[in-house]
């Protein structure tokens, strides 16, 4: 996700998949009558789940089976095929594919980018991490020899670790597409960081802000993420999930909402974003790889359908080769990394301009829209909308000292006015607001039957407590809970997802459901796994994906290929919708996977998650 905090407070079996079969409007033609997609942050899967040993039968592609490590997380006897290496970029020009260089000796030290000081409460940016050394070997690495895997407090040390860069061409020249070579990642990371147009604080050629935090792995076999690793050997797991777009959250979050892609609009006609919101990944004269015009106040928007935009040739040069649809349609420019999106957590129209890193409102289907038009209940909960997250959240009491501490004597209405800016200031820092990609939809917004469906963590709790969860959940933990790095780590998501399911698993809903967990993207963290080149904009690498339901695989892990439109094709399967649009990657069919190959024979093709359930006949 990569944004900035506004305030710095410490945290505290036989598959069923025969789409031919087709439920009538409203009416699931599984046994499951609800979903639960639950969302966290920014972990790939050999990040997260490198060191995993699956039951007896199972077989896992990750760090320890293809022997890059061994099971104490040391180096493996492939380690090797893991190495990072330098890259070269011709002159001038963007390469989705640069040429290898010399290989590292060992991996820039990791850095604190992103992380809070617990004692300064301060962000911090480029400083070394002290808790490891500055001579590791040059690829993966265990965290947890060097940070603790648990909360953060002065007697255990800090688990949060530095931020990956994940944007959307870094993350295409880390993998080429197709990860088919994987030895750039750092490469790519410590000569851009988060880009050129960056502001005072940002990135600078001379210091890009990254280290080697990126190649990091928790290690399943040494007890780490202990949960996680419960839920894989008693549920399904996959080991070929992927986020749907190259980059960050706020694009893989709208693709699981739409299975597509934000685009700049004036009034929902196509139109060009200010020049300085336009990408440019061309290296700055005299470095190595450092955009032109990249970063949070700088390009955010492709117009990948023109081969003379910057970096689009590159890209489309690769597609063609394969033969591959860009999906771009002419003189659109998509949105492929983060902006604010165009509506408040209220409803409030956000304003727009170049200095204003705010999206406009889009009209692209979403899934919201396609289960009402078919009478089919929803709702998305981000915590943070509703007030008692906000209210009830261990911040809330921190930032009210710090603003009544600040506020003048004389302010009029003094109480309301601490009240509201200590609220305001608490949900700035909790909530998800890219996460919550159905505000960014005009009909939504502004149509209260389909607004409603909008809400909090605690409207969630309320209505698996009540027997009122609806058909389709989407879950967004508040931020501190997210498993992002810098401000969170896996073990608070863990711990979310732990209270999530111990709640759903008490209630009279348990026994018809199918809880789905994943992250939004991978965070730029290392994965070995293979990519199908979908379209201009993905897939990227793979990240987790659990489904915990009495009609989970027990034990299971399916390497069936999916991305996030994997999600929306199991929504639309289940209750008989069609897909949300003539473009939607909903559209793709089913894979044929044939033989030890992760990519499918039929590419592009994206599962349905049928795989990971045994339904009765």
């Amino acid at each position: 996700m990569n944004r900035k905090l506004f305030l710095s407070l410490p945290a505290l079996g036989v598959a069923i998949a025969i789409n031919s079969s087709v439920a009538s409007a409203g009416v699931p033609v599984t046994p499951i009558q609800h979903v639960i997609v639950v969302v966290g942050e920014n972990v790939t899967f050999d990040t997260l789940y490198g060191a995993y040993q699956p039951p007896k039968g199972q077989t896992v592609k990750n760090l320890l089976s293809q022997g890059i490590i061994n099971a104490k997380g040391q180096e493996g006897p492939y380690y090797m095929t893991a190495i990072q290496r330098q890259g070269v970029n011709p002159a001038g020009q963007y390469s989705a594919r640069p040429a290898h260089g010399a290989a590292y000796t060992t991996l820039p030290q990791p850095l604190e980018i992103g992380m809070l000081d617990l004692y300064t409460l301060q962000t911090l940016t480029g400083i070394p991490d002290a808790r490891f050394p500055s001579n590791l070997a040059p690829g993966p690495f265990q965290i947890t020899k060097y940070a603790p895997y648990g909360v953060n407090d002065a007697s255990t040390g800090f688990s949060s670790t530095g931020d990956p860069v994940h944007r959307f061409f870094q993350m295409w020249q880390q993998t080429g597409g197709n990860n088919q070579d994987h030895s750039l990642f750092t490469w790519v990371a410590t000569t851009i960081g988060t880009g050129g147009a960056n502001g005072a604080t940002g990135p600078t050629p001379g210091q890009p802000q990254q280290g080697g935090e990126l190649m990091g792995f928790y290690n399943m076999a040494q007890g780490d993420a202990p949960i996680f690793n419960s839920l894989a050997q008693n549920y399904a797991l996959s080991d070929n999930y992927h986020q749907a777009i190259m980059g960050g959250t706020g694009a893989n979050f709208f693709a699981l909402a739409t299975g597509d892609v934000a685009v700049y609009n004036n009034a929902g006609t196509l139109a060009t974003p200010p020049a300085n919101q336009i990408e440019n990944p061309n290296p700055q004269s005299g470095t190595a790889n450092f955009y032109t015009q990249d970063g949070y106040s700088g390009g955010s928007y492709v117009n990948c359908s023109d081969a003379t935009q910057p970096g689009v040739a590159s890209i489309l040069a690769i597609l063609q080769t394969n033969n591959i649809n860009s999906r771009c349609a002419a003189g659109a420019y998509y949105l492929v990394n983060n902006y604010n999106p165009p509506y408040s957590v209220s409803g409030v129209a956000q304003t727009l301009g170049a200095t204003d890193y705010v999206y406009p409102p889009q009209t692209v289907p979403t899934i919201g829209e396609a289960l009402s038009a078919k009478s089919v209940s929803w709702k998305w909960y981000t915590a943070g909308r509703d007030s008692a997250d906000v209210l009830n959240d261990a911040l809330y009491p921190e930032i009210l000292y710090v603003v009544n501490s600040e506020v003048p004597a004389s302010t009029p209405n003094r109480t309301q006015t601490v009240d509201a800016l200590a609220f305001s200031t608490t949900q700035s820092v909790i909530y998800n607001s890219i996460g919550d990609p159905l505000n960014a939809s005009s009909n939504v917004v502004n149509t209260p039957a389909l607004s409603k469906n909008l809400a909090g963590f605690q409207t969630f709790q309320n209505d698996v407590t009540n027997g009122t969860l609806p058909a389709v959940s989407f879950v967004v933990p508040k931020d501190l809970a997210s498993g992002h790095p810098g401000y969170s780590a896996p073990y608070y998501y863990e711990q979310f997802v732990n209270g999530l399911i111990n709640l759903v698993q008490s209630s009279s809903a348990w026994a018809n459901t199918a809880i789905i967990i994943t992250t939004d993207e991978g965070g730029g963290y290392f994965d070995t796994g293979a990519i199908q080149t979908v379209d201009f904009f993905g897939d990227g690498p793979r990240i987790p994906l659990l489904v915990v339901s009495p009609y989970a695989k027990k034990g299971y892990v399916d390497h069936v290929y999916h991305d996030h439109a994997s999600i929306l094709k199991f929504i639309e399967y289940n209750w008989g919708l069609s897909p949300l649009s003539s473009r939607s990657r909903d559209n793709l069919p089913n894979p044929v996977m044939t033989g030890q190959s992760y990519i499918p024979s039929n590419q592009p093709a994206i599962g349905d998650l049928t795989t990971l359930f045994q339904f009765p006949n």
